[in-house]
């Protein structure tokens, strides 16, 4: 509440080195006040597409996040793992990494979806938001 207006998307991409799924999250946060521009990105690396954990599929890989800040003029770089485990209806996410945005730090994110075709429910939490619900189109 009160960040502004939040485009948010999600694609796989064309690319694939070594025969390896790729993917690509992007996010743009315009605040209310129209005075500053947030704009993040999460390539995805899937290397382990086809594991299993207790029955139920699950993808690791290796992502690398972008983010700027017009306003700080601060731009990030952070590298780590992922992950997503598919559950009936729905899959949980998540993501670690290193990397420098105004100094060295760490970037986490950890989320829920709930498909409810031909739209999902998502909740999270992250290093940039303490808590963020989201109905996301589905196409």
């Amino acid at each position: 509440m009160g960040r502004g207006l939040i485009l948010q998307g999600s694609t796989g991409l064309p690319l694939s080195p070594l025969g390896v799924d790729t993917g690509l999250d992007v996010e743009a946060i315009v605040p209310t006040s129209f005075d500053n521009l947030e704009l993040w990105a999460l390539f995805k690396l899937n290397l382990f597409p086809a594991l299993v954990v207790a029955d139920l599929p699950l993808s690791a890989g290796l992502a690398l996040d972008l983010s700027y800040n017009t306003q700080g003029r601060l731009l990030g770089l952070h590298l780590g793992p992922i992950a997503s485990l598919e559950i009936p209806g729905g899959a949980l996410s998540g993501y670690v990494g290193l990397g420098y945005e105004g100094g060295f730090n760490l970037a986490y994110g950890l989320g829920g979806r709930l498909y409810l075709e031909p739209i999902a429910l998502e909740v999270g939490l992250s290093d940039r938001y303490p808590f963020k619900v989201a109905v996301v189109y589905l196409w």
